[in-house]
Parts: C-alpha cells; structure tokens; sequence
C-alpha cells in the first residue's frame, strides 16, 4: 500500500508517519520508484504498537524507541526482553524520592527479588510510604493476597508465551509486559465496582422500611 493509504487505515497522519521513520520507529517503506513507497500490513502492526504505547500507556517517544529496540533484538532471550520492557516504560511516580527499605522488606517476606534499581521496586517504595503516610498501610494479609494475584497473573503472562518460536517470543515478553498491565488495572478497578454495588444492594436488602414507604395492610 503507498503511504496515504497506511494513514487511512491506521488513523496516522502522513506527516506523523514519516517523522516516525525519522525518528527510527517505523522502518522505511520499499522503494517502489523515486517519489513511492510500498508499505505492508508489518507498517500497519508497528503504527498501531506505537499508537497503543503513546496513548493508552502514556509513553514518549523516546520509551517507545526502548520497546521497539528490544523488539528488534530477536537474538535475546525473552527472559531478558521481559527485563528491558519492564525498565522501558517507567512506572508512575519515579521521579518521586522513594523511602529505602519498605519495598525491600516486603518483597523479601514473600521471596519476590529485589533489584533496588528497578522502576518497579522504586514505584513499590514510593507506593507503600504514601500509603503508610495517610494511615493506610497494607497488613501482612491483604499483601499476601496481592502478591497471589501478582504472581498467578505474571504466571498467566508467562504460559501465554509462544515459547517454539524465539522471535515471536521476544514480541510477546515485551508487549505483554507493557500492554496488559491497563488491563489488569481496569478489571480491577470494575471488579471494584461490582462487589461495591452487591454491598451496597445487600446491606439495603436488610434494611427495614423508609420513612416514605407505607406499611402493608
């Protein structure tokens, strides 16, 4: 397809599409004579990657050149690819001073690792310390059962994993790690609301009569 049609079908325009080639997240169409270009439906992939990553996961152009560098790299292990996405898009709130040792003590308590140095183990800091600070702090329980769901979650991520092919696994260690986590945050957010509004029904189930409803006869 020539380059105006690549903007029609994925919501890019032109101008937007060549400063990505610029910038080296796109790669350059073939040559089809001196003024034209062929694109393929890997053009359409990639624009919708960088799309997703910008706009769903907030990311700048530079994170996103991190994603697709690691993405371009086949030859690593998905085991590595999973580390370098996780450093790619940087968790919220990193630039905030984190409180050294409340991450640590944690994830040592349920043998998680901990990489000082890591976005998320900074995140981790910072989360805890703002939750302790508003009289919030997580028990040992409810952390129990967060780190359960982290865990049978990463395992989800993990078995989902196209492990026969090396290339087509790199892809799926970097844009699951990246990609779902806004899912994750979104059914539980929903989840939320479901068991809020059954409370909500049930505990007015089992109230008597308002002051406005009339006795039966």
């Amino acid at each position: 397809m020539r380059i105006s049609e690549l903007a029609k079908e994925s919501g890019t325009p032109v101008a937007t599409i060549k400063y990505y080639i610029r910038e080296g997240l796109l790669p350059a169409g073939t040559p089809v004579n001196a003024r034209q270009s062929d694109y393929g439906t890997q053009h359409l992939e990639r624009l919708r990657l960088i799309r997703g990553l910008m706009h769903v996961l907030g990311a700048s152009i530079d994170q996103v050149r991190d994603v697709i560098d690691v993405i371009n790299q086949p030859d690593q292990e998905p085991w590595e690819a999973m580390k370098f996405a996780t450093e790619a898009i940087p968790a919220p709130h990193q630039h905030e001073e984190s409180r050294a040792g409340k991450a640590r003590v944690v994830l040592e308590q349920f043998g998680l690792p901990c990489s000082p140095e890591h976005p998320a183990v900074r995140h981790l800091n910072v989360a805890l310390a703002f939750a302790e600070e508003i009289g919030m702090a997580m028990s040992s329980e409810q952390l129990a059962v967060y780190v359960e769901a982290a865990r049978r979650t990463a395992r989800a991520d993990i078995e989902n994993i196209p492990w026969q092919s090396r290339e087509e696994s790199v892809r799926q260690a970097v844009l699951g790690t990246v990609v779902y986590e806004p899912i994750l945050l979104a059914l539980r957010r929903i989840a939320h609301r479901e068991l809020g509004m059954a409370h909500y029904e049930h505990h007015n189930g089992e109230q008597g009569p308002t002051p406005d409803s009339s006795p039966e006869e």
